[in-house]
């Protein structure tokens, strides 16, 4: 049985997911040199994770994102260790392919206790908004639905959307296609795109239905009007039904932000270069302590612009932290950031498959 084989077999036994999807899946996204495995005495694989890589829009450039995904432990195996074991593993490979950050969504409430034990932090945060079935998705202007989301020009309007978010994952058009395709899958799946006189492609839409209500996982548009305008054609898709929209973390509204993922820094060198480029006017002294990854445990001296590793620095350190604290406060709200010196700003993750 080839890894691959073995890695479909625990998969089924453990996420229950349809056999066209993880068709799709297997054929179209898993890659044998992306996953991490662990055999157990019998020479079979008990353990696995995968490790994709994904470019993040950070501090003004892009930098590398590893995405964990798929983690599971054949149910005889569990309790060993196994997963402990291949998270160090996952961490070590995102270091060395030149990542700045990892990143993962808990299947689970209870997983994020047990990712932090790795250093990853709740940074990715949503502002659930919720509507309820007679919120009307009024518009000023008038929207039409696009009939083929797979035209070129949709992924072009999808990429060009993304490339505004300061802090999101950027998806390739391979990404694309599959994240549309993933939809299928779901029971009451629908991305929706819709245009209007002045723009032909001015928003796009994801949701599916989640029982009680609709979850509408990733909206992005033009401006507030076209945003507003997919929600409207969600609302036909979907009418008489409740609306609940993960936006972006909004730091100026009063309602509680949810977390959405988490994220680890990899790279501490790589974060702080990247930040203090787009900080010139920046003046910072910061020592990190990192249990798990030796090469991110230095002092960093921040200054005109540049970042430098000073061990030998005895002077007044600004911060002295962990590694979850630090990024912590590296993807904290900018008024926080504002408040203790620091040049914070949220980040986002979504349309992630599995």
């Amino acid at each position: 049985m080839s890894k691959k084989d073995e890695i479909i077999r625990l998969w089924t036994e453990c996420f229950g997911d349809s056999k066209e999807y993880a068709e799709m899946y297997f054929s179209r996204v898993y890659s044998d040199d992306d996953t991490l495995s662990i055999t157990n005495n019998d020479g079979r694989i008990a353990s696995s994770l995968q490790t994709r890589d994904f470019r993040m829009k950070f501090a003004g450039d892009t930098v590398g994102l590893s995405y964990i995904c798929g983690a599971t432990t054949a149910r005889r195996s569990r309790g060993r260790g196994y997963m402990s074991r291949l998270m160090l593993r996952a961490l070590d490979r995102a270091l060395r392919k030149g990542n700045m950050m990892a990143a993962l969504i808990p299947a689970h409430d209870w997983l994020y206790f047990f990712f932090e034990r790795f250093g990853f932090s709740n940074v990715y945060l949503a502002d659930r908004q919720c509507y309820t079935s007679f919120h009307p998705f009024a518009t000023e202007k008038d929207y039409f639905e696009l009939t083929d989301p797979y035209a070129p020009e949709v992924f072009e309007a999808f990429s060009s959307f993304e490339q505004q978010n300061p802090g999101g994952v950027l998806h390739s058009r391979r990404d694309f296609l599959n994240i549309i395709d993933d939809l299928s899958f779901r029971k009451g799946g629908t991305f929706v795109v819709v245009g209007r006189d002045d723009a032909p492609i001015a928003a796009m839409a994801w949701a599916f239905d989640r029982g009680d209500f609709v979850q509408v996982n990733e909206l992005l548009g033009i401006d507030s009007d076209a945003r507003t305008g997919a929600m409207q054609a969600l609302r036909r898709h979907y009418p008489d039904r409740q609306m609940t929209l993960l936006a972006p973390a909004d730091d100026n509204t009063s309602r509680h932000l949810h977390s959405r993922g988490m994220g680890r820094i990899v790279n501490a060198a790589t974060a702080l270069a990247t930040l203090a480029k787009d900080n010139p006017g920046w003046k910072c002294a910061i020592r990190i302590h990192d249990p798990l990854l030796e090469s991110n445990n230095h002092t960093y001296l921040i200054e005109r612009g540049c970042a430098t590793i000073d061990d030998s620095y005895d002077g007044r350190l600004d911060f002295d932290v962990d590694i979850s604290v630090f990024t912590r406060i590296l993807f904290s709200s900018p008024q926080i950031g504002s408040m203790i010196g620091f040049p914070s700003a949220r980040t986002h993750i979504s349309l992630m498959l599995h």
